[in-house]
């Protein structure tokens, strides 16, 4: 890290780095209590922070957000450079109020509380799946969305749960793209206002999405919306996802790659969602990004932004250019991916929509040379006073611009401009455009908020930087912990455990893919079993207690999100994918010698071609080796023995899955697969 000679280390809580110093003489300025400041998405504040800032601490993941989504970003398309529309879980933003730092981590599954001004955390709150949007704060109490399908309401001050509501209709589960997430995922956030949470569950129309309103205080439903698609047959494409919008009587929902749709806040009755030709749009809109400003929608798309009116949709107000935009007073802040500028709001706006016109006509009439017979010259003539009014009006209502391919994030604080691009963040004046200070990170500055008298950076590695003026005085800390390579204390179960990873590899063959754990316990056996492969493991266990102090134990050793993930659940009924398992094993019979689960029901998750289950007790286990006879009789219950190969000697008993039945000659196409779970990934 370019800080690590300058900036001591210091400390980590469930696996996240935190380096830090402490300062003296902050003045407290204003909340960051959502995304991008408000509800409307406007991404500025009145705060101005002093240049030169220097580094005060920094907040790294164990490992970077893996998206969402795949796309064809960086594809060329009609001379185009294409862009991420559904790109909104690439960084982890966070959110200020006081001297207190909240965000959401899709890679450990936590929501972390750390102080503003040393990065020391106060405390952490485990969810059952990956955040992938900033928390909202409002009054006393922490509100965010999971891919577990929960919205979580917690008070600010310790973490402790409030209430949280499941958004869809079951707890069913797939995985997307690596990680196992609800079939009804929050990628919406909570927007808060009034007394009022809105949150979006769901992301294929076809699949039944929902819109909900809910009581802050307890959770209590105002409206909910779970017919959106039916109420047109089907065609509505709404994909809640992204950040929602509100004004005083609409509630707007960036909906994937296409248009947002708007809502009425009071009845939840959609009002309209539009679409529009990329001719009359000016190209291709639509995207998560969207900003609420002089009673129009700023939707933005992979290299301009439309403007709608709020409360029809109808667009025409005007066309900017620019990939991001924060909006300050009159004033909009652009960056284009070749200049970063400073608008004249309304002007520009207004100029917009005749440029867009003479970008219509001048190949229009390009056309009509060829054709215009005697009517050539006066063809001519239109298109060189087109050309000419075009070049211009170029300029009008750009008050300075600056050449920069620096487009990730923009803010606008008081008198500074603050813009992310890849590797680094740079401050230019508001007023003048000058450059005034400018930093290095590591990755891609995808997130910018100032609050508290400090500049938060968050980058696509998983980090997020803290920066604030030379003017304070630092002073040393102490040095980071490093995760612990055993967590667990080292008793007579350590040789146990680590002797049944070994002999459960062994038997399974499974070194990559996906393991399941049937009763879960402290999650021991998850963590040797993770040490000793590249395995992804999730693991089900009944008992509350066991399943916090496993993900505390996990966390501690940096595994915790990356590589094993523990939810509190019946053994006797897994909601996971189908056939995502290419081993499953069960701490509880390793421990205690007790068979767990349904047999018949655990059938559904073993991957076919070599997926195994593996029953036994090493010899350094305590009590009695396994019953082989009770245990052949458990196996024989999933119904798989005539498609399976079973093997046992007198600790540990193994079936190994065949083919589906009906599969025939196409099981030699696929070999020993990786994974055959139904996925996400596939129907996006």
């Amino acid at each position: 890290m370019r800080y690590i000679s300058t900036v001591h280390m210091f400390g980590t809580v469930f696996g996240w780095v935190l380096w830090g110093a402490i300062s003296a003489g902050v003045t407290v300025a204003a909340d960051w209590p959502t995304y991008r400041g408000d509800n409307a998405r406007g991404g500025s504040s009145s705060e101005t922070v002093r240049v030169p800032l220097q580094p005060r601490w920094i907040a790294n993941a164990p490992g970077a957000p893996r998206l969402s989504f795949s796309s064809a970003e960086g594809r060329v398309i009609e001379g185009h450079l294409l862009g991420h529309r559904a790109k909104y879980d690439d960084a982890i933003h966070p959110v200020v109020v006081g001297q207190r730092v909240f965000f959401g981590s899709s890679v450990d599954h936590q929501l972390h509380c750390v102080d503003l001004h040393t990065g020391a955390e106060l405390w952490t709150f485990f969810s059952g799946g990956p955040i992938r949007l900033a928390p909202t704060v409002a009054g006393n109490r922490v509100f965010f969305g999971s891919d577990d399908g929960f919205v979580y309401c917690l008070a600010a001050a310790d973490g402790r749960p409030v209430w949280k509501l499941r958004g869809g209709p079951a707890d069913e589960w797939l995985l997307a793209r690596g990680e196992m997430v609800s079939r009804w995922p929050i990628r919406t956030g909570v927007l808060v206002d009034g007394g009022v949470a809105y949150f979006g569950a769901g992301i294929f129309p076809h699949d039944n999405v929902f819109l909900t309103a809910v009581n802050v205080a307890d959770g209590s439903l105002v409206w909910k919306q779970d017919n959106i698609s039916s109420l047109d047959a089907g065609r509505n494409d709404l994909s809640p996802q992204g950040y929602l919008l509100a004004s005083d009587n609409l509630l707007v929902v960036p909906s994937g790659r296409s248009l947002p749709a708007v809502f009425d806040r009071a009845t939840g009755r959609l009002l309209h969602k539009r679409e529009f030709g990329r001719g009359t749009a000016g190209g291709v809109v639509g995207s998560v990004q969207a900003l609420l400003a002089d009673g129009q929608i700023y939707s933005a798309g992979p290299h301009h932004l439309l403007a709608m009116e709020q409360k029809t949709g109808d667009m025409g107000f005007g066309w900017i250019a620019g990939r991001q935009m924060a909006v300050s007073g009159d004033a909009a802040y652009v960056a284009t991916g070749e200049t970063v500028a400073r608008l004249n709001r309304l002007e520009y706006a207004v100029n917009s929509r005749r440029r867009h016109q003479l970008e219509l006509d001048i190949p229009a009439l390009s056309k009509q040379v060829s054709t215009a017979g005697d009517k050539v010259a006066e063809v001519r003539k239109k298109l060189s006073e087109a050309q000419a009014e075009l070049k211009r009006i170029t300029d009008v209502g750009i008050v300075w611009q600056k050449p920069t391919k620096d487009d990730s994030a923009l803010l606008a604080a008081g008198d500074l401009v603050f813009l992310g691009g890849q590797g680094r963040v740079t401050a230019y004046s508001s007023k003048t455009g000058e450059n005034l200070w400018q930093s290095d990170v590591e990755g891609e500055a995808r997130g910018l908020v100032v609050a508290g008298g400090h500049l938060l950076v968050s980058t696509n590695t998983g980090h997020i930087y803290s920066f604030a003026s030379a003017e304070l005085k630092l002073a040393a800390v102490p040095p980071a912990a490093k995760p612990i390579d055993n967590p667990f204390a080292n008793d007579t179960l350590t040789a146990m455990y680590r002797q049944a990873a070994d002999d459960i590899l062994k038997r399974s063959g499974a070194k990559k893919g996906y393991g399941l754990i049937v009763g879960n316990e402290q999650g021991r056996l998850a963590c040797e079993l993770a040490k000793r492969s590249e395995l992804k493991i999730y693991a089900v266990e009944s008992d509350a207690k066991n399943v916090a102090a496993a993900r505390a134990s996990l966390s501690r050793a940096g595994l915790y999100g990356t590589r094993v993930v523990v939810h509190q659940a019946d053994p006797a009924s897994v909601p996971y994918s189908n056939y995502f398992a290419n081993v499953i094993a069960s701490d509880s019979l390793v421990k205690t010698g007790t068979l767990v689960g349904d047999p018949q029901k655990l059938a559904r998750h073993l991957k076919p071609l070599g997926g195994a289950i593996v029953l036994g007790r090493p010899a350094a286990a305590l009590g009695k080796p396994l019953d082989m006879a009770a245990a052949n009789a458990w196996l024989k219950q999933m119904d798989l023995v005539e498609e399976s190969q079973l093997a046992a000697d007198d600790r540990w008993a193994t079936l190994t899955r065949g083919a589906l039945p009906g599969a025939g000659n196409w099981s030699h196409q696929y070999g020993n697969a990786a994974n055959t779970a139904v996925s996400l990934d596939k129907r996006v």
